[in-house]
């Protein structure tokens, strides 16, 4: 018999596969001026612009949307490289592309056996309309960032004890997995077994380890 009755799961980079769509949010945006590198190096900077303003609302125990978030980093990336294009809409394709995003190979398989085993939940440090909607198929229940006005990482932890109280659960009851610190870290503060889904064979940067590091759901599936 498992010792976890719930099974929370992170969306992006552990359940489906964003990097598929950087040509088609990039390529409307550069236009002509658009090229594999260019949309690589811009996604990167767009992406730290992400993470270091949401770290700068956190400290400040304040809260921004993730269209927030991101309107002001292609606002800050266009303005540095000459880039002619309104942030808003930016944002828009950007949220169209999340949901088109592709399921990895293990997905299905794995969403299958959990839900039939285990209660599941998603707990996303996004706005509800990123997210792609084959969630719907399963009966699973949904923790967005938008929704609690707080982050997986931030002090109040909010995010973590909402998926606790939900459940009933003692925090020893409920694996999180995740691929970012922020899954990791989030979850280890709440007393949430954690593990680290780590794809792309990265190393770990951080004094808090996961409980558990895993390089698929498969192998994950293997430890509940």
């Amino acid at each position: 018999m498992s010792r976890y009755s719930v099974v929370s799961l992170d969306m992006f980079q552990t359940l489906v596969n964003i990097e598929g769509r950087r040509e088609h949010v990039w390529r409307p945006i550069l236009n002509h001026d658009y090229s594999e590198e260019r949309a690589l190096e811009l996604g990167r900077l767009l992406l730290r612009s992400y993470y270091e303003t949401a770290a700068e609302v956190r400290e400040k125990g304040s809260f921004w949307t993730s269209k927030e978030i991101y309107s002001s980093g292609f606002r800050q990336v266009f303005r540095e490289h000459g880039v002619d294009f309104d942030d808003r809409q930016a944002v828009d394709i950007l949220f169209a592309q999340h949901r088109l995003s592709a399921l990895y190979e293990d997905t299905e398989r794995f969403m299958e056996k959990v839900c039939r085993e285990f209660q599941v939940c998603i707990v996303s440090d996004t706005d509800t309309l990123m997210l792609p909607e084959f969630y719907r198929n399963y009966p699973v229940t949904l923790f967005t960032s938008e929704k609690y006005k707080s982050y997986k990482n931030d002090s109040r932890n909010l995010m973590f004890h909402e998926v606790i109280t939900h459940y009933g659960a003692a925090p020893e009851q409920i694996i999180h997995i995740g691929d970012t610190p922020s899954d990791v870290l989030g979850a280890a503060r709440a007393g949430i077994t954690s593990c680290w889904i780590n794809r792309s064979g990265a190393c770990w940067e951080h004094t808090v380890k996961p409980d558990y590091t895993v390089a698929s759901l498969d192998e994950c599936y293997g430890l509940l």
